[in-house]
């Protein structure tokens, strides 16, 4: 019960937290940028937690499916005149569909094999984004190693979200943040998040019981594609630009630094780690080169003292908070 206390007052001192956020920083465009930018890529990261995390499938090409939401999106507003907030679930829809078509063959494989073929999306893509660029399809041109711009933005009762005012763009991004976080949530609560965590804690034990492991894990790749998608769709609506860039080795580092420092499969952790890892780069920007070496040391050092990341400390203060209650309790039910 203590447990659920603290857990329900973090979540409420979170979200009352993020809702405040804007009255303190709404004149510091930069510190705005950086918050909305922490909660996109918070869901990027939990999405790719429900791959490496609980499905325990070392695929990493997970950026390719970011990309590929953001340029379908992108294209379909620029080119036909699809409404971005349609544009989002077009992106999301587009990314699980090449998600479940690159699962078939690829989920076949397993360990260091899967990582190698996922991760060579990462080089395939954007090779294809550039040949689709000026010269090729003039009328539906990805925009070649430039990138696709002037995406249109979104617009809510006549009102048209512009970069000059961040504020409104990020509430759109806490809704956006909370509305996929909960369907992460629920999907890892659900009978499918369920078979996820049987098949990687005991996965001879759930095949035996009838959990279909090749089912399930594709189920799990178009599900996440869709979420890394939608986020895709809605990053590149925010920036008006998307580019084979957001594929560079450093993005990918980053990305799978904010997973394994929030913890792998322990929900919120990757969404945590997205935030901290996310400012703490913004931070190292003045190092230069040096930036991703010492993200890279804080890599290590999670995965040799914090195995569950950021979590296992969160939970270690909760179960001192839990002993310190105990105490107080049974001081006061001791008589004098």
């Amino acid at each position: 019960m203590v447990n659920n206390l603290l857990k329900n007052l973090s979540r409420i001192g979170l979200l009352l937290l993020l809702a405040i956020l804007p009255i303190l920083f709404h004149d510091n465009d930069h510190i705005m940028n950086i918050i909305i930018l922490c909660l996109i890529w918070g869901v990027v990261a939990a999405s790719w937690d429900l791959i490496l995390g609980y499905a325990n499938l070392f695929s990493f090409g997970h950026l390719s499916f970011f990309v590929i939401g953001g340029y379908a999106s992108g294209l379909l507003a620029k080119y036909i005149g699809l409404t971005p907030w349609l544009g989002y679930i077009a992106g999301g829809i587009a990314a699980a569909i090449i998600g479940f078509l690159i699962g078939i063959p690829c989920l076949r494989l397993k360990g260091m094999y899967l990582a190698i073929v996922t991760f060579s999306l990462n080089f395939v893509l954007p090779t294809l984004i550039v040949w689709a660029g000026p010269g090729k399809f003039e009328n539906f041109s990805t925009g070649g190693s430039w990138g696709l711009t002037r995406i249109p933005a979104p617009s809510l009762f006549g009102y048209v979200f512009t970069r000059q005012e961040l504020v409104p763009w990020y509430y759109l991004s806490l809704g956006f943040f909370i509305m996929f976080l909960s369907i992460i949530y629920l999907i890892i609560k659900s009978n499918i998040g369920l078979a996820f965590i049987a098949l990687r804690d005991a996965e001879p034990q759930a095949k035996s019981l009838g959990v279909n492991e090749y089912k399930y894990k594709l189920l799990v790749f178009a599900l996440s594609a869709f979420i890394a998608g939608s986020a895709g769709a809605y990053y590149a609506s925010y920036f008006s630009l998307i580019s084979p860039a957001s594929m560079n080795l450093d993005v990918f580092l980053i990305v799978l630094v904010m997973v394994l420092f929030g913890g792998l499969g322990v929900f919120p952790g990757a969404a945590i780690g997205a935030f901290i890892i996310t400012i703490v780069n913004e931070l190292l920007r003045p190092t230069l080169e040096w930036r991703l070496v010492i993200l890279g040391t804080i890599v290590i050092l999670t995965m040799m003292f914090m195995p569950k990341g950021i979590m296992d400390i969160l939970a270690l203060l909760g179960r001192l908070m839990k002993r310190i209650l105990n105490i107080r309790r049974s001081s006061k039910s001791t008589p004098a």
